[in-house]
């Protein structure tokens, strides 16, 4: 199982527990502040997140992100595509997606942020943990793979299986 997918089993435990409401709020305002940074959000996270750095920011961002779309999780539907959704009926989200390509550690929790929120229904959170946690990797292969989904291609298998 990915990592991706056993943050995401995490969450959805934390959603369907009464704790939920506080938790939810919690993760919400964190995105106010630098991934990680917001100490009413960790009770949330750090029982789960083992590493360090860019690794931890990132199950932080998604967190929140995941409770900024009420935990509606859809395995399978990424944020590349539900962006294509958005962009036909909008001329600024494609704008928008190539500022979120090009975005570095400093701009990505910003950017991520907007263009979560400009995406309509439910997202794969763990195919997103697990595009995040390779996200800076000097070949960039998920951003040219969010740019094959987002214009219309999809990957092979073989590509998939090449970036993890």
């Amino acid at each position: 199982m990915r990592q991706g997918e056993r943050f995401v089993e995490w969450l959805e435990r934390l959603k369907a527990q009464k704790a939920w409401t506080p938790a939810r709020a919690a993760l919400r305002r964190s995105l106010a502040f630098p991934p990680g940074a917001y100490p009413k959000a960790m009770p949330y996270v750090e029982p789960f997140v083992r590493e360090e750095g860019w690794k931890r920011e990132a199950h932080y961002l998604v967190a929140a992100l995941y409770a900024l779309k009420d935990g509606e999780h859809q395995k399978g539907r990424t944020l590349a595509r539900a962006l294509r959704e958005k962009a036909q009926r909008s001329d600024s989200v494609e704008k928008r997606f190539l500022a979120l390509l090009d975005a570095d550690r400093d701009q990505i929790a910003f950017r991520l942020r907007q263009a979560v929120g400009l995406a309509e229904g439910g997202l794969d959170f763990a195919q997103l943990l697990d595009d995040l946690l390779r996200w800076f990797s000097p070949e960039r292969r998920v951003q040219a793979r969010w740019a094959r989904e987002f214009y219309g291609t999809e990957a092979s298998e073989e590509e998939k299986e090449v970036e993890a």
